[in-house]
């Protein structure tokens, strides 16, 4: 007798409709792959926040956390998209004009194909330098990067449903490497209910701040192009549904549980001086060589549902650019071949800089969207500028140079932390503008009536 064996398909045959209705599920599967992945611990999200006392204060800090950049980010620009029936590119059209629509697309194309990078970087060719490819060059590095995005883009660029599959295969995998990387280090595990060993040691409300700060510049690109599930949703309740579970949920898990190994591989053998307790120490601190490069290649497959959502992604920002027929593998091809050089520079300064810049653009224009949503703005004729979500775009980005920054809270390490600044002048302006935009479009009415 033979026993059904589960397959997991790597195709659709039927295209991906862009006008059918995405559950709510497979939406929480594909979203939840981008903090589920050792790419996203090894950013000590969870160790910035985790620092203000016993586990249970902890908990309350991450959870609250998690649940504000969720609502900031997410579940805003997903609800307006929603309202509206229209993609998050179509609503930025809308919201701030077809001209200024262009050069969001170029911005989410550069953070996305740095962000992609970086992902190819640490640790896929690290993993794959340690384990096959030692002595050799630079240009074969390459092209080993290139084979692997080649692979990821065939496989990220087929249906919401394949997707969501294959979604849940790297979340499963990311769970069960929390849990091995937990159980590796037992000897720390009397340390964990006390908290972090440094606790009360710093400000509170300046590492608050840098540590939510930190979180929100990873969480905001992100969050909204993920928001483009909105207009798919059949209505609110699914919009917050997906947000809970597939941004808020698996967000606070992956911080909590980063947390709680980084707490306990401090206290235990497996702990290197000076370096960051993180899941990776977890997992092969101390390790036969031999056995570290397959660790850190099983590892690495959890990045691969983060980079096939960034791959559709891509395609949909950079969709006006791609040539219809039979030359429409051209652009892939093309971006495949710019994130596989950038892979081999990850550290480069010039890819903070430009990478910092276009998440903070795509910040600024979710609360734009966010605002126009809140004070019930229809959707009007796309026009090539809307002066009121501009003048709230570009005043949100001049607060940049306006504030204080690390000199007011006293810190001198800290990274992005005006994100949250810009994002609020942002939407506080595009809220007035609206308000004052909607008081005199109804003053004529109102008079022609009184008469």
């Amino acid at each position: 007798m033979r026993l059904p064996v589960p397959r997991l398909r790597w195709s659709d045959p039927q295209p991906d409709d862009r006008q059918s209705p995405v559950p709510w599920r497979s939406a929480a599967l594909i979203t939840a792959t981008l903090f589920l992945n050792l790419s996203f611990w090894q950013q000590d999200h969870g160790l910035d926040l985790a620092r203000f006392g016993p586990l249970p204060v902890d908990a309350g800090v991450l959870g609250a956390a998690a649940l504000l950049v969720t609502v900031l980010f997410f579940i805003g620009p997903a609800m307006a998209a929603q309202a509206a029936r229209r993609p998050v590119f179509g609503l930025i059209e809308n919201s701030l004009g077809s001209i200024p629509a262009i050069g969001l697309r170029l911005c989410s194309v550069v953070f996305l194909a740095l962000w992609m990078a970086n992902l190819v970087a640490v640790p896929a060719l690290w993993a794959l330098w340690r384990e096959v490819m030692r002595g050799l060059s630079s240009t074969e590095a390459g092209i080993a990067a290139a084979g692997l995005l080649t692979f990821l883009f065939l496989t990220g660029l087929q249906s919401t449903r394949t997707n969501a599959r294959l979604a849940l295969f790297t979340n499963k995998l990311g769970v069960a490497i929390l849990v091995a990387a937990f159980i590796r280090v037992n000897d720390g595990w009397t340390a964990v209910p006390s908290g972090f060993p440094t606790s009360g040691h710093e400000p509170l409300v300046p590492h608050l701040w840098y540590g939510v700060s930190h979180l929100a510049f990873y969480v905001a690109p992100l969050g909204l192009l993920a928001s483009d599930f909105g207009f798919r949703a059949p209505g609110r309740k699914q919009v917050a549904l997906a947000g809970l579970t597939g941004v808020a949920l698996p967000l606070f898990g992956a911080l909590f549980f980063t947390a709680v190994i980084g707490i306990a591989t401090g206290r235990s053998r497996f702990y290197v001086p000076s370096l960051n307790p993180t899941v990776a120490m977890a997992l092969w601190s101390y390790a036969a060589a031999s056995a570290v490069g397959g660790r850190m290649l099983v590892a690495t497959v959890t990045t691969f549902g983060a980079m096939r959502f960034g791959a559709r992604a891509l395609m949909d920002s950079s969709s006006i650019l791609r040539p219809p027929g039979r030359l429409s593998w051209v652009l892939p091809a093309c971006l495949i071949a710019v994130i596989a050089w950038l892979s081999l520079h990850p550290f480069a300064p010039a890819i903070d800089i430009a990478s910092e810049i276009a998440a903070t653009w795509l910040a600024v224009a979710g609360a734009v969207l966010t605002a126009d949503f809140v004070i019930g703005r229809q959707v009007t004729r796309v026009r090539g500028i809307d002066w009121v979500g501009v003048s709230a775009l570009l005043a949100g980005m001049a607060s940049v140079f306006c504030l204080p920054g690390k000199y007011l809270w006293g810190l001198d390490n800290w990274s992005c932390p005006w994100l949250l600044p810009t994002y609020g002048v942002g939407f506080v302006v595009c809220l007035a503008g609206r308000a004052v935009q909607k008081a005199r479009a109804s003053g004529p009415a109102a008079s022609g009536s009184v008469a």
